[in-house]
């Protein structure tokens, strides 16, 4: 069945194009002339005729209607309709499969076991759903080689979740004892903040400690007599610092967009991403538009952006602020989470012809209290 469609062509001579349409006996059901271009508005079956006789003139749909309009929609929009056929096909696959598997118990052991048996059963990540009597079989068969460990175990499938609950069987030890321990000090500074939880503190605000003194004691003395023993919980933090060489070129290499862009799918799951085409770009920056979430998975469309390498030059003032950063950097590595730098100080600063060395004095706020664990003799007149 033909459809109505918009065409257009670049056209100098408004009249003599006209004539030449007349003379091929091409219906024109509408017609606009506009900047060098005119728009003819037909049925689809004069295209054929159209480029048979007027082949000096080239003709691209503008616009249409029925099959044409949906063709050229998909035509313009072939990325988001390739990506949205993806996601289809991935939902109905994956709405019959694992996406997570939540082991659910406090015991690292426990779970490392329990995982090991599911993988063994083919109850993994990105595998298809089993029945609820394959899974009870599982569960059953689990139990069975596990009866000093494992007292309960249950399945529960939410969706594309498989929550599996655990219930470990304690045996009580009647031998153990509690242990007692102090809060030392990891490494030398100067006391500036302290938060206990229990133990008896040793030490105040500005002491200067060395690495291994007793910061929080285990141990509660009352008259220089032990009343009772605990293992000692808190933080100590102290001003500590350090000192770091940078060496930094005037000269580095700067990635700059030419422009150029190619377009590739990717899929992520538990934040690893893999792509689906190959690298066209020696060297690229990456642009991501999520278009497809599903719990821990995801599908983007990447914009890769084509960079090229310059070759720049940093001034005296542009080498030193680089150096810093670097310098605080390397300090930053071997901090904790709970650890800050609290200011830095350049010592010393030597420019030679193409570079600059630095030393730089960087001071943290640590966490410095380390568990020690200590042997208590309770035994009269000890």
């Amino acid at each position: 069945m033909n459809k109505i469609v918009w065409v257009k062509s670049k056209c100098n001579d408004y009249y003599k194009f006209i004539n030449k349409i007349k003379y091929i006996n091409i219906k024109i059901l509408e017609i606009k002339y506009e900047h060098s271009y005119i728009y003819l508005k037909i049925d689809s079956k004069y295209l054929d005729k159209l480029n048979k006789y007027l082949v000096s003139y080239k003709f691209s749909i503008v616009n249409s209607t029925g099959i044409y309009d949906i063709l050229n929609k998909i035509k313009r929009n072939y990325i988001f309709c390739i990506c949205l056929l993806i996601g289809v096909i991935l939902f109905f696959i994956m709405s019959n499969m694992v996406v997570k598997i939540n082991i659910i118990h406090e015991s690292k052991e426990i779970r490392e076991i329990i995982k090991d048996e599911l993988d063994e059963y083919g109850i993994k990540v990105l595998s298809f759903k089993k029945s609820y009597k394959e899974l009870d079989k599982i569960r059953g068969k689990i139990l069975d080689k596990y009866p000093e460990k494992l007292d309960w175990m249950e399945f529960d499938v939410d969706g594309m979740i498989i929550n599996v609950r655990i219930e470990e069987r304690i045996i009580t030890d009647t031998s153990k004892s509690d242990k007692v321990c102090n809060l030392v000090a990891a490494k030398s500074g100067i006391i500036n903040d302290i938060k206990i939880e229990q133990g008896e503190v040793l030490v105040n605000i500005n002491d200067y400690v060395n690495e291994g003194d007793i910061l929080v004691s285990g141990v509660i003395n009352y008259n220089e007599e032990m009343k009772r023993s605990t293992c000692a919980k808190g933080e100590v933090y102290a001003t500590t610092w350090y000192t770091v060489d940078v060496k930094i070129p005037f000269r580095y290499n700067e990635y700059e967009e030419t422009g150029k862009k190619k377009y590739n799918i990717v899929w992520e799951y538990n934040q690893n991403k893999h792509q689906i085409l190959r690298e066209r770009f020696e060297t690229y920056n990456s642009y991501l538009k999520n278009i497809l979430k599903i719990f821990d998975f995801n599908l983007y469309v990447e914009t890769e952006m084509e960079t090229k390498k310059k070759l720049k030059t940093y001034t005296e003032e542009e080498a030193l602020e680089v150096g810093i950063n670097k310098a605080i950097e390397n300090v930053e590595i071997k901090l904790g989470e709970k650890d800050e730098i609290i200011d830095k100080k350049v010592l010393k600063k030597v420019v030679n012809n193409s570079t600059m060395d630095i030393e730089v004095f960087v001071i943290v706020k640590e966490l410095i209290s380390s568990e020690e664990e200590i042997i208590v003799d309770t035994k009269e007149g000890n």
